[in-house]
């Protein structure tokens, strides 16, 4: 099939709405947008039989890492073994199914169906045909990969593994290793797909007052006006990249290739932003005061907080986890919070300064927020393991589920906010010169 015509594509900047041409491109190129950085478009090669070969391969190795036992804690005589499913059942048995839920989802589900979804969509093209609801598919995929998190908990599997190093002795099993494996597969397989192997396979139902724009006449935009503005009627699809012409008071179009919602700027999303902001700030105290785990060892009960993990870690020569856990469980969930704040509160005073630097922090912060979840999983990995019955137990404490809602409840604050709206009093100024 004749690949795409990238000079002649125009494409809108999910950061800015900036409305661009994009030039002629190399394979392995990217094209940024030339107001606020964000990246508009990465040309990479086809990518069918590399992606098809990376998922089987994953596929099998996430069979195996669930298979066999994970890791085994040797004291004495004694050897407690583990899966990945274990920690999950404990957690579950403890009272807690909400963490449960949630790392089942983010370690095991949802890796699953990135696999899935990899092998139905890629074989039937390399067989020459497009499966059922092929775009529909690969949106839920793109949308759920930050959600993702075998990278983390693999990082958790190492903090515990240095916690419970002095207590006893700890063995990986052949499910840690398939697992590393995996988790860099699978990584190789999502980073390195090219999406207009799809996206060019999907034909584009016109459907009038919505329309393609790179099906039309390339003369009708004028590539140095903004067409950011909340008035304009070019919306670029999150999902596929599409731009299209909807009516200026349009709130319920979908995308013509991919079907995903169409919005000039996301609804409601100040208001979305600023309640879910409130609620993670509600909920970051007691996950700070309360205990993240519970132990007992000998008749002896002790509770642990995030911040006396860090003291551990840090008087116990571990200076380096130390720094990562009070990194990722204190300073990024609070410094997202605070920056989140900042951007709404400028934004609500429609302040023209540095929207670039606005912009470029709001994708950080949208990038590092998920790696806060590995305290949830260093929790999980800690109750699988102890369970020692008189010697030594693990359990986990309140702390955890609030710790839990921080991070996903700032996840949810960060799509639910809208990066172009930093740019619209810019644009109001402009019209009013």
């Amino acid at each position: 099939m004749v690949e795409p015509d990238n000079s002649n594509r125009i494409i809108a900047c999910h950061g800015c709405g900036q409305v661009a041409q994009l030039p002629d491109m190399e394979d392995k190129t990217t094209a940024t947008c030339f107001r606020c950085g964000s990246k508009l478009f990465r040309k990479l090669p086809d990518s069918v039989d590399k992606t098809l070969a990376l998922a089987f391969t994953s596929l099998i190795l996430f069979i195996v890492s669930n298979i066999y036992p994970f890791l085994a804690m040797r004291i004495g005589g004694f050897i407690q073994e583990t899966n990945l499913i274990t920690g999950i059942v404990n957690l579950y048995h403890q009272g807690m199914p909400e963490i449960a839920l949630l790392v089942l989802l983010t370690v095991l589900i949802l890796p699953l169906f990135q696999i899935a979804g990899l092998i139905y969509i890629f074989l039937p093209l390399k067989l020459g045909f497009v499966s059922w609801k092929t775009a529909e598919v690969f949106r839920a995929m793109r949308y759920l990969q930050a959600w993702t998190m075998m990278e983390i908990y693999m990082l958790g599997i190492l903090i515990a593994m240095i916690k419970l190093a002095k207590m006893a002795a700890i063995i990986p099993g052949l499910a840690s290793v398939t697992f590393f494996l995996l988790i860099c597969v699978l990584s190789a397989a999502l980073s390195s797909l090219n999406p207009e192997d799809i996206w060019k396979r999907i034909p584009i139902k016109k459907d009038k007052p919505r329309e393609d724009i790179n099906q039309t006449d390339n003369n009708q935009i004028d590539n140095n006006k903004t067409d950011n503005k909340k008035e304009t009627n070019l919306v670029g699809c999150h999902s596929c990249s599409l731009l299209c012409r909807l009516p200026v008071d349009d709130h319920h179009y979908t995308c013509p290739r991919c079907k995903a919602p169409l919005h000039i700027r996301k609804t409601d999303s100040i208001n979305r932003t600023w309640a879910l902001l409130i609620a993670a700030a509600i909920l970051y105290f007691p996950a700070n005061i309360f205990p993240i785990t519970i132990t007992g060892a000998l008749g002896h009960v002790s509770a642990d907080t995030i911040l006396s993990g860090v003291i551990y870690f840090l008087f116990s020569g571990s200076w380096h986890i130390a720094i990562v856990i009070f990194v990722a469980s204190v300073m990024v969930p609070l410094t997202k919070m605070i920056i989140f704040f900042y951007l709404l509160i400028s934004v609500n005073r429609k302040s023209m300064k540095r929207p670039e630097d606005r912009t470029r922090l709001y994708h950080i912060t949208e990038a590092v927020g998920r790696w806060s979840m590995v305290d949830v999983y260093v929790v999980t990995i800690l109750v699988s393991l102890v369970q020692l019955g008189p010697l030594a137990n693990i359990v986990a404490g309140p702390g955890a589920i609030y710790f839990a809602g921080v991070v996903v409840i700032t996840m949810l604050a960060a799509e639910s906010f809208d990066p172009r709206l930093i740019w619209d009093a810019m644009e109001e100024s402009n019209e009013h010169k």
